[in-house]
């Protein structure tokens, strides 16, 4: 039983780092798009996920997974502004969403970190 606790932690730990988000469970249509957009990311098309996924925050602006979502595909693509912008964005709407203010925060972090770097 421990040897599964740890494991399921060990994946939830994993799956944070990578660039797809948790979704919220409300499963309306912010949400279809979400999945729809992780479709694209995962057959390599930011570009059409990133169109998704403004999408989804025009139709659910308080959605602070898609939010995050954007910060990270724009992360990815390398527009550092624009992430930091969405990042933000996110940890405006989280409201008591814990795990979302940590991902933002930590999204941030590695944003200035990156901009260092590259700056």
């Amino acid at each position: 039983m421990r040897k599964v606790f740890l494991l399921a932690i060990t994946v939830l730990l994993v799956n944070a780092c990578a660039i797809q988000t948790p979704k919220q469970t409300s499963g309306g249509p912010a949400e279809t798009l979400i999945a729809q957009a992780d479709q694209f990311v995962a057959n390599g098309d930011n570009s059409q996920a990133i169109a998704l996924l403004d999408r989804a925050v025009r139709i659910e602006p308080r959605n602070g997974y898609a939010w995050l979502h954007l910060a990270r595909l724009h992360f990815a693509s390398g527009d550092l502004n624009k992430a930091e912008q969405f990042a933000r964005r996110a940890m405006q709407v989280a409201g008591g969403d814990k795990a979302l203010l940590r991902e933002s925060q930590a999204m941030i972090e590695k944003i200035r970190l990156q901009s260092r770097e590259t700056g």
